[in-house]
């Protein structure tokens, strides 16, 4: 049985635009801009000498009255995101945890969360898939994989090794990518007897 230690978890969580409370003060931002906006409308309207409702009308009722509903609904928008999000984290504070390695296991974020004991992992590697868009432009991007199969047991198509989730951090706006020697301190420490590889480019 493995020494219990008191280790700290590493942990990769969202960043810059991709974590729901950015999201939330960028969205009182906007709303803030748009309540100056009305605010240099009415001086506009003051000093020129002129009637308010036309500044505002120019503003407000251009292209169908759309920016109108926008400035409307979005403070909606932000007080029911808000009032999500305080329930959310109630109940749990691991919605922006991308991945978190720690003495007991290795948890994977998304929208399948999953947490797999160091007993069953036989390895992370990452690896390097080639993506094609709509357009048939070619690209790898960057997967974390945690194998749960020996060595000698891994499959020729690496989406058959276990688990695997996007390089956390490279699809975030804004986002810092998960350094790789990062990775493989922090799981030197915390379960050296599980090897961390880099696998270049796979062709599954």
């Amino acid at each position: 049985m493995r020494e219990q230690t008191t280790t700290e978890p590493f942990v990769v969580r969202r960043t810059g635009l991709g974590t729901t409370t950015s999201i939330l003060y960028l969205g009182g931002l906007l709303v803030a801009l748009e309540l100056l906006l009305t605010l240099a409308c009415v001086v506009v309207a003051q000093v020129r000498d002129v009637p308010m409702r036309g500044p505002l009308e120019s503003v407000w009722l251009s292209w169908g009255g759309t920016p109108l509903i926008f400035a409307i609904g979005l403070p909606i928008l932000i007080a029911v995101g808000a009032i999500t999000t305080t329930e959310s984290r109630r109940e749990s504070d691991s919605d922006d945890v991308l991945l978190c390695v720690d003495d007991d296991r290795v948890y994977l974020g998304g929208d399948q969360p999953q947490s797999l004991p160091w007993e069953q992992v036989h390895g992370l590697c990452r690896v390097e898939r080639r993506e094609v868009d709509a357009e048939g432009e070619e690209s790898w991007e960057q997967q974390l994989i945690v194998l749960t199969h020996p060595e000698t047991e891994l499959a020729a198509n690496s989406r058959a090794w276990g688990p695997s989730r996007d390089w956390p951090g490279s699809s975030e706006v804004l986002g810092r990518p998960l350094e790789f020697e990062s990775l493989v301190e922090a799981v030197r420490r915390r379960a050296p007897q599980v090897p961390v590889t880099d696998r270049g480019r796979v062709l599954d």
